[in-house]
């Protein structure tokens, strides 16, 4: 029988010890995973147990010891932005278009455990990619519809976001769901109404086109009209300044002094003079 060295027997205990610390450790480390929850920053934390049910004191952001068997269900209460792609509604007029939609959202701190209630110990995104993009659609039908495809495309898709943000909003609201703005994309129509709105666009264009030549052509005639009066009213202003007296002066400032002397014809050229004076005035 091989004989154990005291040095060889210490040695083994040690490693027997790590053995043991080691075990003991991972041991603790597990146990301890199962007792400790942490809740990220802007959300809160729903504790349910099979055997006591949903506790009614949420977790708030944090670490937090549970129960062993406890399950904890987070929701957000800060804002969180949601894309839903091609939600398919259709226009006053009856036209389907596909629309775009994008949302922020929260759910109010003392509602979780109602939507944890209604929904179960489901992650929040199942509930974005079912319940909420479910209303959503019922409420873009509903608000859209009061709207031509026309109006969706102008000035009054704004009004049809916030027309759809109402509808949502009572919708979810009285289930704890705070939407904090909606936008609509650019409508998505099929081939028909597409060509329609363009033969809708061009003409539109088209009265533009027209309308400025006509504001064009009637500013070129007020131009006319106040340059012909401006030669008018100068040529009246030139007659007035011009009496017999100064047109007597011009033909003496002119005159050499001599006679007028006959024409061709056998007329004389005549100076013009007072009907009471001579050509030299007297």
């Amino acid at each position: 029988m091989e004989n154990v060295t005291p040095m060889k027997k210490n040695n083994n205990r040690r490693i027997v010890g790590a053995v043991i610390i080691a075990v003991a450790l991972v041991a603790a480390i597990g146990i301890t995973s199962l007792f400790i929850q942490k809740i990220p920053n802007g959300y809160v934390g729903v504790v349910y147990s099979p055997n006591g049910g949903v506790q009614n004191d949420t977790l708030s952001q944090g670490w937090h010891l549970v129960g062993l068997f406890d399950k904890v269900t987070i929701y957000p209460i800060r804002m969180q932005t949601v894309n839903y792609k091609d939600i398919q509604v259709a226009t006053s007029d009856g036209k389907n278009v596909t629309i775009d939609f994008a949302f922020s959202y929260s759910i109010q701190p003392d509602k979780v455990v109602d939507v944890f209630n209604k929904f179960g110990p489901v992650e929040v995104e199942s509930i974005e990619e079912s319940y909420l993009r479910t209303r959503l659609w019922d409420a873009g039908r509903k608000a859209i519809s009061k709207y031509s495809v026309i109006d969706t495309y102008g000035e009054k898709s704004s009004d049809a976001a916030v027309d759809v943000k109402n509808v949502f909003m009572d919708d979810i609201g009285k289930l704890g769901f705070q939407v904090d703005n909606m936008t609509l994309g650019v409508p998505k129509p099929d081939e028909s109404t597409q060509a329609a709105i363009n033969k809708r666009v061009e003409a539109a264009q088209e009265l533009e086109r027209k309308q400025i030549e006509l504001k064009i052509a009637k500013a070129e005639a007020e131009k006319k009209t106040i340059e012909a009066k401006g030669i008018a009213d100068y040529n009246e202003i030139i007659k007035k300044s011009i009496s017999k007296e100064v047109i007597q002066n011009k033909w003496i400032e002119k005159w050499d002094g001599k006679m007028p002397k006959a024409t061709g014809s056998g007329q004389l050229v005549q100076i013009p003079i007072e009907e009471t004076g001579t050509a030299s005035g007297k």
